[in-house]
């Protein structure tokens, strides 16, 4: 762990000022492009460019060019098969001399490689443990539910921290006993599987006292967040964290910001109303594996009031999901869109309460999932939705309501999604 890294989260004073930040972006890229850019094949010849002249990279980019990018020497198919090898046997710890290879699919399914080095590693566990470590006077014991492990992960072990995978491919209810006898200082786990163990407590089959809980992998909703508050009677932190590395975290306020004190992001911005944008990535940490002018499809809804916490680091009301997942309403003045914080609330608000649901619009057809419905949700839902697209000034699509979920196969939970036909 770096200790400088780890001080630097937990006590500094983090950046005050958008000058502040700007002036630190620009010290770190001098020595970026000075130290690290000429070590990668691709950008080698890039090292004196400017930022907004690099090629515009995004993930299927970064994996057709990833054996140039990287500054490892490393070849993606070999790559792409120690990741597999590892997904298929659950064994995560074969690395490529001492640089750890995941796998990721994504909400989109596509496949995607990345990299960690030692120095990668270090700095990761030290930004996460110093701003998430609950008492550094005890031992703490932390549960980590996700798809795969990986020795990026395993960083965070020491003699003072118990680090126990918990591998989300077997099935849940097999993790419940272990979870009870591990009695997790730390609980860390995608926001669906927060849910279920939060039920879990509710319901009596496990009872753990976390100090910290973090949600990861999935866009948190504000139900999700109560339910899970009020099991375990704490405050759930969450950090949005991708393939790209970690791109924010919440502050000691509570609230969601960028982590521009370890990479520049910029705004690609898709609805000037609500100021939704997608992030531009920009990373002056990762040596192994190079993301400069690097774009993400996922959509974030900034919050311009400043944080009690003091950071000027860009404040993110909600992640809004996956910009081809964002829903686009018909209006008078052509499409405007929909957010999914708006049907969620619409939903949330239906006056006779759900358990869960799913929003899936599919050749301009809309269709929604009510689990746990009375039988009058149908019609309250059809009034909702009116009501929603009349104060939006916009046409509800043809809507069909089922009842129960829809069988789905992807690992991350999309309570809101565009399908697409074959």
């Amino acid at each position: 762990m770096s200790l400088k890294a780890f001080l630097k989260t937990r006590y500094g004073n983090g950046l005050r000022s958008r000058a502040a930040i700007e002036n630190h972006h620009q010290r770190a890229f001098v020595r970026f492009r000075r130290e690290v850019m000429p070590r990668s094949p691709f950008y080698a010849d890039y090292a004196n460019t400017a930022l907004s002249a690099l090629p515009r990279m995004n993930k299927q980019k970064l994996m057709d060019h990833f054996s140039a990018i990287n500054t490892c020497g490393i070849d993606r198919e070999k790559a792409f098969d120690i990741a597999i090898q590892a997904e298929q046997s659950r064994d995560f710890s074969p690395m490529i001399g001492d640089v750890s290879v995941g796998l990721s699919t994504g909400t989109s399914g596509q496949r995607g490689l990345f990299l960690a080095t030692p120095r990668e590693r270090r700095l990761w566990a030290a930004i996460l443990a110093g701003r998430f470590w609950p008492n550094l006077a005890k031992p703490q014991r932390v549960a980590f539910f996700m798809r795969a492990d990986n020795a990026l992960y395993r960083t965070l072990g020491n003699p003072l921290l118990r680090f126990e995978f918990f591998d989300l491919l077997d099935p849940l209810e097999k993790h419940l006993s272990r979870l009870q006898d591990l009695s997790p200082t730390v609980l860390i786990a995608p926001a669906s599987i927060l849910k279920i163990l939060a039920d879990a407590q509710n319901a009596g089959q496990i009872a753990v006292s976390p100090r910290r809980i973090i949600s990861v992998a999935e866009t948190l909703s504000p139900d999700d967040r109560n339910i899970a508050n009020q099991a375990f009677g704490r405050q759930i932190d969450e950090v949005y964290q991708a393939t790209e590395g970690v791109l924010a975290f919440t502050c000691p306020a509570g609230n969601l910001h960028l982590n521009e004190a370890w990479m520049r992001i910029e705004r690609d911005i898709i609805d000037p109303q609500s100021g939704a944008f997608c992030p531009i990535i920009h990373d002056f940490t990762r040596q192994s594996l190079l993301l400069l002018n690097y774009r993400l499809n996922d959509v974030l809804i900034p919050d311009p009031s400043p944080c009690p916490c003091g950071s000027a680091c860009t404040r993110i009301a909600r992640i809004e999901g996956r910009e081809d997942d964002a829903l686009w309403w018909h209006g008078p003045t052509g499409r405007k869109m929909v957010s999914a914080d708006a049907i969620r609330t619409t939903i949330a608000c239906l006056p006779s309460p759900i358990t869960d649901y799913r929003v899936i619009e599919k050749n301009n057809q809309l269709t929604v999932w009510l689990d746990g419905a009375a039988p009058t949700s149908e019609t309250e839902l059809h009034h909702a939705f009116s009501s929603l697209a009349t104060r939006l000034d916009v046409t509800v699509p043809p809507l069909t309501i089922r009842h129960g979920l829809p069988c789905e196969t992807d690992f991350k939970r999309r309570r809101i999604r565009i399908e697409t036909s074959p």
